[in-house]
């Protein structure tokens, strides 16, 4: 049995905001857990080809990314899940038809749909192009798109709901704001990730903490046994989670990590 300590951390609005750095507290407080012998890994639903370079030069010892459906520790690639080719193409299809920009979501390449990109979008594919420009592919007309997952930006034309319901059964659909849904395959989550590490590395449910700011977020800190909600939070995530931290950028991950004595 492995006694260490593993800490997992979710990236937007927990330790990261666009157009913001990770603040200096939270980078000095991660690279003080794993001087103390602990682990830190980031779990994320971002694929890996979506993480910036200024995120994971923090130091991790591991990814737990597309919301599970990657598990990475220490440069080992530990699990990879990759949608049939037949069924992203066809979500693809369904999504230009249904009037929803499409964000296929890979473990090399994040793809977007430049052709129907909406304007209230184009800072947030300006920041991918300024921070993995190698990994930001157009859809275009390509046929050798590779995801895991996918994303989906959509509207009050859209036909929203038939959508959902065509998909429903066989991925978990999360919403994000307003206008933004995610497409999760079924059978995977943060939590799926984070039991497929820890067994891997014989580290016990006990010694397991989990920091995050949305419901994408909820099986995740549902499972381990530490689950700390960022202040940034809505409170109607912060009242399911109970155990409440500062907002990310007010010292949140730090005063955390304190309080639970790992740093």
């Amino acid at each position: 049995m492995n006694n260490k300590k593993i800490v997992f951390f979710d990236i937007d609005g927990t330790i990261y905001s666009y157009g913001k750095s990770v603040p200096d507290d939270t980078k000095e407080a991660i690279r003080q857990l794993r001087k103390n012998g602990h682990y830190a890994v980031i779990c994320t639903g971002r694929t890996k080809s979506m993480i910036f370079p200024r995120i994971s030069e923090v130091g991790f010892d591991g990814l737990i990314g597309g919301a599970g459906t990657y598990v990475e520790f220490q440069d080992r690639v530990l699990h990879e899940y990759h949608l049939p080719k037949a069924i992203s193409d066809e979500i693809i299809k369904d999504m230009r038809k249904n009037d929803i920009f499409a964000i296929p979501e890979g473990i090399d390449n994040i793809y977007f749909d430049v052709e129907k990109m909406p304007e209230s979008y184009r800072y947030i594919y300006n920041t991918y192009i300024e921070n993995v420009r190698e990994h930001v592919k157009d859809i275009g007309n390509r046929s050798d798109i590779t995801v895991s997952k996918l994303s989906g930006r959509f509207n009050d034309e859209s036909k929203i709901e038939g959508f959902i319901k065509k998909y429903e059964k066989d991925f978990n659909i999360v919403f994000h704001a307003k206008y933004y849904i995610e497409m999760i395959p079924k059978n995977y989550s943060k939590a799926v990730g984070i039991e497929r590490l820890i067994s891997e590395l014989q580290i016990p449910l006990r010694n397991t903490y989990a920091f995050g700011d949305g419901m994408n977020d909820y099986e995740m800190l549902n499972y381990v046994n530490y689950p700390v909600a960022m202040g940034n939070a809505t409170e109607e995530f912060k009242s399911l989670i109970g155990c409440v931290t500062d907002d990310y950028d007010k010292g949140g991950i730090s005063n955390a990590l304190k309080r639970f004595g790992l740093i």
